[in-house]
C-alpha cells in the first residue's frame, strides 16, 4: 500500500502500471495517457519555438520546427499503437509481435526521412517567401535545384539506413542497380531524355522560374511556374497550365523575351496626301522628340523616314529602341510615344489619314437606277 506522504508515490504508481502490476489493459491505458501528455508538451514547446523563430526571422529554426511536429507525432503514436498491441496479444494469447524491434526501427528511419524532406521543402518555402521582394528568377531556380538535389540525397540516405537495419547487401544492390539501370535505359528512353533535359535546363539556364518564354515551333508561350525532373509547367497568358516535357527544350528554339535588354518601338503612321508639304516637318519633329526622350537608348539606331506612297496615305516609318526592365514599363513607354507623335502631327498642321474601305458590289441581282437625260425631261 502506497503512503500519501511519500513524494514518489505517484511515480511509483506509474511504474507499477507500466510494469503490468494492474493488468495489460491498464498498461495500454498508461501508454496512451503518456503519449497524450508527451504530445501536449511537445506541441506547446514547438509552438513557442515557432513564434520565437518567426519573430526573429530565423529561417533555419522556423523550417526545422515546422517540419518536426508531424513526423514526430505520427512516429510516437505508431510506437504506442505497436506497444499496446503487443501487450494485448501477450496478455490474451501469450505471444509477442514478431520482429517488433525491426518494425520500430524501420518506422523510425522512415519518419526521419520524412522529417528531412519536410525540412527541405519548408526551408525553400520560407526562404522564397522572406525574400520575395528582392529575389531574381535566377536565385529562385538555384534554390529550386538545390532543393531537388537535397531530395535525391534524402532518398539515398533513407534507403541506405533501411538496408543497414534490414541487413541488406550493398554489393547486391549495386549490381542489381547496374543491371536494372541498363534494362530501364532501353525501356524508358523518353523518361531519361526528359530527366537529362531538366538537368540541362538547370545547367545552361535558358530561362528561370518566373520568366516569360516562347517556343515558336511548339506554339507555347507563357511564364515558367515550375521546372520538374520530367515536366516543366508553363502558365500561358490565358492562365492555362501547359506541361512541357523537358526534352522539348533541348530540341526546340527557346526565346526568353523577359531577358530582352531593349524593347523595340516599330510603327508606321499614315498622313493625308494633302499634307505632302508637311511630311518633312513632321519627320524632323518626331526625330527631335525621340532624341530628347529619356527612355530612348541613343547609342542604338533610331529611324524616322518617309517610307512609301501608300494606297491612301503617305507612310512614315518609325523605329527606335527603348530601355525598360519590364513588359508593363514597355507598354507605358509605347503609349507615351504614340501620344507625343499624335500631338506633333496636330501641331504641324497635318492629320492622320482616316481608314478607307472600298466596297465593290457584284452580282446579277442588282442594277443601278436609270435617270432621264436632260433632253428627255423637256419631252
Amino acid at each position: 500500500m502506497l503512503e500519501k506522504n511519500d513524494p514518489f508515490s505517484f511515480f511509483q504508481l506509474c511504474f507499477k502500471v507500466f510494469e503490468g502490476h494492474f493488468g495489460a489493459f491498464m498498461q495500454v491505458f498508461g501508454i496512451l495517457a503518456l503519449v497524450l501528455i508527451f504530445n501536449f508538451f511537445v506541441k506547446s514547446t514547438l509552438l513557442r519555438l515557432y513564434n520565437y523563430y518567426q519573430k526573429e526571422q530565423k529561417i533555419w529554426g522556423l523550417s526545422f520546427v515546422s517540419a518536426l511536429h508531424k513526423p514526430l507525432n505520427y512516429f510516437v503514436w505508431l510506437v504506442a499503437a505497436l506497444a499496446s498491441l503487443d501487450l494485448v496479444l501477450f496478455g490474451l494469447f501469450s505471444f509477442h509481435i514478431h520482429n517488433l524491434d525491426l518494425a520500430l526501427s524501420i518506422a523510425g528511419i522512415l519518419a526521419f526521412g520524412w522529417f528531412l524532406q519536410r525540412w527541405n521543402i519548408k526551408f525553400l518555402h520560407y526562404f522564397l517567401d522572406s525574400s520575395k521582394d528582392n529575389q531574381s528568377p535566377e536565385l529562385v531556380s538555384k534554390f529550386d535545384l538545390v532543393s531537388k538535389v537535397a531530395t535525391l540525397a534524402i532518398i539515398f540516405i533513407t534507403l541506405f539506413l533501411l538496408m543497414g537495419v534490414t541487413g541488406g547487401n550493398m554489393q547486391t544492390l549495386i549490381a542489381f542497380g547496374g543491371i536494372g539501370g541498363l534494362a530501364l535505359a532501353f525501356a524508358s528512353q523518353q523518361v531519361i531524355a526528359n530527366f537529362f533535359g531538366g538537368l540541362m535546363v538547370y545547367t545552361t539556364k535558358p530561362f528561370a522560374i518566373g520568366e516569360w518564354v516562347n517556343l515558336p515551333e511548339r506554339n507555347v508561350e507563357g511564364t515558367i511556374e515550375e521546372i520538374g525532373w520530367y515536366l516543366t509547367r508553363v502558365r500561358d497568358f490565358d492562365k492555362r497550365p501547359i506541361y512541357v516535357p523537358n526534352s522539348v527544350f533541348t530540341q526546340s528554339i527557346v526565346i526568353t523575351p523577359s531577358r530582352m535588354s531593349h524593347y523595340r518601338f516599330k510603327h508606321t503612321i499614315g498622313l493625308r496626301y494633302s499634307d505632302v508639304a508637311l511630311v518633312k516637318t513632321v519627320i524632323d519633329n518626331i526625330k527631335l522628340m525621340l532624341l530628347k526622350h529619356p527612355s530612348i537608348d541613343q547609342s542604338l539606331r533610331t529611324d524616322v523616314c518617309f517610307s512609301n506612297f501608300g494606297p491612301a496615305s503617305l507612310d512614315i516609318y518609325i523605329s527606335t529602341f527603348m530601355t525598360g526592365a519590364s513588359t508593363m514599363l514597355f507598354f507605358a513607354l509605347r503609349q507615351d510615344l504614340l501620344i507625343k507623335i499624335a500631338a506633333i502631327i496636330k501641331e504641324s498642321g497635318a492629320e492622320l489619314v482616316k481608314p478607307t474601305h472600298i466596297i465593290e458590289l457584284q452580282g446579277t441581282g442588282f442594277s443601278p437606277p436609270e435617270f432621264p437625260l436632260p433632253s428627255q425631261i423637256n419631252d
